[in-house]
């Protein structure tokens, strides 16, 4: 009897001892799989700060973003993977709520920086500060966070730890709370304290190019005129039409010196309008609009007008920048670095073409002899000879009309520019007046003696130019008119 009962008690303690050790068991899987989670979350929260720290890093280099992928679990949106023009990609995760401290980063109103931040439960969002005590950028520094004795750490040297709080899963929220790509022009990452990161798209920048360096081209065109206008020399040797499609948009001119320039026949509706005026002491110099804005002078750091016809001076150019806000701007600057000008692109902002002379030009005209381009004003006007022409002055540095009056017996001077390469020059005289070819302090001219005693007839120089090209010669007639006065 007693046998019987001390088997049925040992089976009873037996039974009892394997299912304490099945719960115990149970605890020990549960409690490494508790850890496991915990440092798994801790992996996505330093994943995240590095992702973090690199979109600081874009907006403060003033990257821009050419692209976000979707990365997917089945037909779950896990993450996304943002691609920029100058940094390597960067992923960012869909967190999970209530289960890390959260460390974020926050602009400084007081000095514009970045600065890293942490909130632990629904306490307030604090600064992370460093060993000394001071606030830490965003950019260059990169907190790591571990698990200890059941807390959360940070460091960012390795060596001293900072405690956050209770590592139970209970406290905290994901980093990043939406990321917005529905803006043509920027994307938006807002995170979960309500930061709001905005960085401009590569697209957008592309289009505003393509808009500045028309702009731009056309402020080479107009320094370009300035500068053959003062060399009398210079000729044009080629003009074609710049095509967009079937449509002529302007005007690509080549020089005789080596420099070419476009002349664009479009212009944007809120671009900057960058060209040259003439002032009341005659002078030519810089001036802009903004879309439809009154007319101003660009002016130098120190408020001087730029002039337009020095070459100490570099032009102005228009190009576009973005700012940590997200924001696109025009700005004007010289010397490629010196900053004349900014405003915002307006919000509103589509790139387009338009069929009127660019804002730049009041008109622009080429004929068989020379190519004559009217500025903004109205006024100053540029005509410059083409290839294979003859350009003639009288003594009063007027235009030749084709007649001169001369007493007779007297004499006057006309200076010509043979417009091209080899050209030389061959005078016939008709009704008794005399001509000579002659050259004075590097100019060219033709000096015409009227008879003693004019005849019947008109008196006539007849001046062939003939220009010598690598297939044939090119001639060029000028016929002058004497008559008595």
């Amino acid at each position: 009897m007693k046998r019987q009962f001390a088997s049925a008690l040992l089976g009873v303690l037996l039974l009892l001892t394997t299912g304490c050790n099945e719960i115990y068991y149970q605890k020990i899987d549960e409690l490494q799989g508790r850890v496991d989670d915990l440092n798994l979350l801790c992996d996505q929260i330093n994943s995240s700060l590095a992702s973090l720290r690199e979109l600081v890093t874009v907006i403060e280099s003033q990257d821009m973003v050419t692209g976000i992928t979707e990365i997917r679990s089945g037909s779950t949106v896990t993450g996304y993977r943002i691609n920029f023009v100058q940094h390597e990609s960067i992923t960012i995760t869909n967190g999970q709520d209530g289960k890390k401290p959260l460390v974020s980063s926050q602009r400084d109103s007081e000095d514009g920086n970045y600065y890293w931040t942490v909130q632990y439960g629904d306490g307030p969002s604090q600064w992370l500060l460093a060993p000394d005590g001071s606030k830490m950028l965003s950019i260059g520094v990169l907190p790591f966070i571990t698990i200890r004795d059941g807390y959360f750490y940070y460091t960012i040297d390795g060596q001293q730890w900072t405690q956050l709080g209770k590592a139970d899963g209970q406290n905290g929220d994901q980093m990043f709370a939406s990321i917005d790509t529905s803006h043509e022009n920027f994307v938006t990452f807002t995170l979960t304290t309500g930061e709001v990161f905005k960085i401009p798209t590569y697209n957008t920048y592309l289009k505003l190019k393509t808009e500045f360096d028309k702009t731009n081209e056309n402020v080479t065109a107009q320094i370009e005129l300035v500068r053959a206008s003062i060399d009398r020399l210079t000729y044009i040797t080629s003009v074609a039409p710049v095509l967009s499609g079937k449509d002529t948009v302007g005007l690509s001119v080549t020089l005789s010196n080596g420099k070419s320039f476009r002349i664009h026949d479009w212009t944007a509706s809120v671009s900057p309008a960058i060209y040259i005026k003439k002032d009341t002491d005659g002078k030519l110099y810089w001036a802009y609009t903004i879309g439809s804005s009154e007319e101003h002078w660009v002016l130098s750091p120190d408020g001087a007008k730029i002039s337009a016809s020095s070459d100490a001076v570099e032009v102005p150019l228009v190009s576009v920048t973005h700012d940590k806000d997200g924001q696109y701007y025009w700005t004007v600057t010289s010397r490629g670095n010196t900053e004349l000008l900014r405003f915002p692109v307006d919000s509103g902002w589509t790139p387009h073409v338009i069929d009127t002379v660019a804002s730049a030009f009041s008109s622009v005209k080429t004929y068989a002899d020379s190519l004559v381009v009217v500025l903004k004003d109205g006024k100053t006007r540029f005509n410059l000879p083409m290839q294979y022409t003859v350009t003639l002055t009288d003594a009063g540095g007027n235009p030749f009309s084709g007649t001169i009056t001369l007493a007779a017996g007297k004499e006057t001077t006309l200076e010509y520019v043979a417009n091209g390469p080899s050209a030389s020059l061959s005078l016939l005289t008709q009704g008794g007046v005399t001509a000579t070819e002659e050259t004075k302090d590097g100019r060219n001219y033709i000096r015409i003696t009227a008879p003693a005693s004019y005849g019947n007839a008109t008196a006539k120089v007849i001046a062939c130019f003939s220009f010598e090209t690598k297939t044939n010669t090119v001639t060029v007639i000028k016929t002058i008119t004497v008559k008595k006065k």
